[in-house]
């Protein structure tokens, strides 16, 4: 409820508390920086976020309780970039998706 509240509070608009319940956590970050940075092998010095893509199945409710399961889908180079595709799923008490987002990274090449 608290982070849903100080989101609803940062959108400041009627549309506020429908849109702070669709998106109140960064599914590549829940698991703190290391989910990344680790998981891809990322060097923060030369990464970019380049996308996240959604997948709503319903909001989420003020005060549940969720579980979730973040994962690396694919890594891999086009030429001197290094790509990195992480994917978080939010699942409710029963085990239902509530939410799946894929988030993107690019790693620019050194240049060497």
């Amino acid at each position: 409820p608290d982070v849903l509240a100080a989101l609803v509070r940062a959108v400041g608009s009627p549309a506020g508390a429908a849109t702070a319940a669709l998106v109140p956590y960064f599914g590549a970050a829940v698991g703190g920086e290391s989910t990344a940075v680790d998981g891809l092998g990322l060097d923060l010095s030369r990464a970019l976020l380049a996308g996240i893509d959604y997948d709503w199945r319903r909001p989420f409710a003020p005060g549940e309780r969720v579980h979730v399961r973040v994962t690396v889908e694919d890594v891999f180079r086009k030429g001197a970039n290094q790509f990195g595709l992480l994917a978080a799923e939010f699942t409710d008490a029963a085990g239902d998706l509530v939410q799946r987002q894929t988030v993107t990274f690019i790693e620019r090449g050194s240049g060497k």
